[in-house]
């Protein structure tokens, strides 16, 4: 009886850990967070492609939460190659793991929903912009949490020629700047943003 609860303590020891997920709007900015990638053997070192901001990134994201959110691992179905669920940490730089916010890709169209749902409700204070009928976007600027939160999608195809949506949903400390430079000169993410979608919608 007595090795019979031990095993039961050791088996409730392991599920909860393994159920235990990281809430990506919990991380502090400027954080060392170099355990979380030490802790998560599936992502992988890269460079945002767009904002050239360094990253650890995974089409994996099941260990994360966003809010109250379960991220997960997704493919769209009947898709092409790249058309399933990728999470990027954004970090300082290559040699420095402090936490500057991540970027979330989903084609999860109901998550997507949820995560949109969740975030106006939970910040009712945004601007919603113009993409000439390319899906939405929106915008907020949130000096509580000092951050910039940036949704926009895109419309996509699968191999059946239906539409769907990549939906984008990054989250970066206030006044970073492209490939987190400090030289003034070069432009802040916010800057970059209102050059894709300028028009802000009443």
């Amino acid at each position: 009886m007595k090795y019979f609860l031990l095993l039961l303590i050791g088996i409730t020891v392991i599920s909860c850990k393994s159920q235990t997920r990281t809430d990506l709007l919990a991380l502090k900015f400027d954080e060392n967070v170099l355990s979380i990638f030490q802790g998560d053997k599936q992502l992988k070192k890269d460079q945002d492609r767009n904002l050239g901001l360094r990253n650890y990134t995974t089409n994996k994201p099941d260990n994360y939460v966003l809010g109250g959110i379960k991220l997960s691992t997704y493919s769209f179905p009947d898709g092409n190659l790249a058309d399933y669920n990728n999470l990027s940490l954004f970090v300082a730089d290559k040699d420095k793991p402090n936490y500057l916010g991540f970027n979330y890709a989903s084609v999860n169209q109901e998550e997507t929903k949820s995560i949109v749902s969740y975030l106006k409700k939970t910040y009712p204070n945004y601007e919603r912009r113009n993409t000439q009928g390319n899906g939405e976007s929106f915008f907020w600027d949130i000096p509580t949490l000092n951050a910039w939160i940036f949704m926009y999608q895109g419309i996509s195809n699968d191999k059946s020629n239906r539409n769907f949506f990549t939906t984008n949903f990054i989250f970066v400390k206030r006044g970073t700047r492209m490939e987190n430079s400090t030289d003034p000169k070069v432009i802040s993410i916010k800057e970059y943003y209102n050059m894709m979608y300028p028009e802000v919608l009443k």
